[in-house]
């Protein structure tokens, strides 16, 4: 079983943790798409040898229970490829009819759920390079195009028929294309990037976008990621803390589109609550999580989520803090989580989330 299962590691079956990395010919790959549309898989493409081994392509198609599907292919460029540094071309057409939006600000309502479609076409070229053996850097640069419709998901409204364009920026706007462009700084002392149990990630991320149909979107956005993990007892035991923050800036005639805004809710953040449950320019979450090994290939977890939106910078003052807490599995194959199942309580209820990547996945 082990002999197997490391078989359909090496042929993408961690794709969605972690890159896709393996043999050149047929993967079969799990996740990758976005949070809510539900479980997703698909098949793929490597080949690792084009034009006399300059370049690498990889080609994905998958489709979700929810009846999104998506489509990417990327290209590696090997001459700038070494084992520390990468470049890339990546592109991705998504297509999600069941996006959740209950509102903006901590003040939104379980009852006001509402459903949209979000269709995007992306383009973007990507290079980094480790600057020593803990610290790396990178940039990207590229557009891509959004347009939204009606909802999908049943028993709901659309969130164009429930919310006014003032309440939910971009939603019904039709088509709009940005130009967008930036860069990163990580140091990364994790001993595994899919499953870690021990080290610590300290990363920022920034990106301006430029909004080509109107200018109305037009604005920049950092990222801000904590991550320590504390092993103990022979590395059977790990206390996993996580803080994060996003952060716009816009002016009085710029707004956030609801699909750029950060989220709290969901999978990765908040998980006492509804996917993307919270939405508004800024946020901050925070979580704590100790995991203890059962045996091989699985770990237990009990962990505990803090976390807020608002609408200006200055509002994160942790008076609005949501909180939940629960209990999880987490199957590995060797030092990557390949699969996770929480169960996950707050004021709102309780919630199940099952997806195949970890909790504290960074993408850069």
């Amino acid at each position: 079983m082990v002999a197997h299962a490391n078989a359909l590691a090496e042929r993408g079956f961690r794709e969605g943790i972690e890159d896709g990395r393996g043999a050149s010919g047929p993967q079969f790959v799990l996740g990758g798409m976005r949070s809510g549309q539900g479980s997703a898989a698909g098949i793929g493409w490597r080949q690792t040898d084009f034009w006399q081994e300059r370049l690498g392509f990889r080609t994905t198609a998958r489709a979700s229970w929810n009846r999104g599907y998506m489509l990417d292919a990327r290209l590696d460029f090997h001459p700038l490829t070494t084992s520390r540094s990468f470049a890339n071309l990546y592109a991705k057409f998504e297509d999600s009819p069941q996006m959740d939006f209950f509102g903006r600000g901590p003040s939104s309502q379980e009852a006001s759920r509402s459903s949209f479609l979000l269709r995007d076409l992306a383009v973007d070229f990507q290079a980094g390079l480790e600057l020593t053996s803990r610290l790396r850097a990178g940039v990207t640069g590229g557009g891509i195009s959004v347009r939204t419709g009606p909802g999908s998901r049943s028993g709901v409204p659309s969130t164009e028929e429930a919310f006014s364009p003032d309440e939910a920026p971009g939603i019904g706007a039709g088509s709009v294309k940005y130009d967008r462009w930036g860069g990163f700084v990580a140091f990364d002392t994790r001993d595994s990037r899919t499953g870690p149990r021990g080290g610590g990630f300290y990363g920022t991320r920034l990106r301006q976008y430029f909004d080509r149909s109107g200018g109305a979107f037009t604005f920049p956005q950092a990222e801000f990621e904590v991550q320590q993990y504390i092993p103990y007892l022979n590395r059977t035991h790990v206390v996993a803390l996580r803080a994060a923050a996003v952060l716009s800036w816009i002016s009085d005639d710029h707004l956030v589109p609801v699909y750029f805004m950060p989220s709290i809710g969901g999978n990765d953040s908040l998980r006492g609550f509804a996917r993307d449950r919270f939405r508004d320019n800024n946020s901050l979450f925070f979580s704590a999580e100790h995991r203890w090994y059962v045996f091989r290939g699985l770990d237990l977890a009990i962990f505990g989520d803090a976390g807020e939106v608002a609408a200006q910078r200055g509002d994160l003052d942790f008076s609005h803090l949501e909180a939940g807490w629960g209990i999880g599995l987490r199957t590995r194959i060797r030092n990557t989580v390949i699969m996770r199942t929480d169960f996950a309580f707050s004021r709102e209820g309780f919630q199940v989330h099952w997806t195949f990547r970890d909790v504290f996945r960074t993408d850069y």
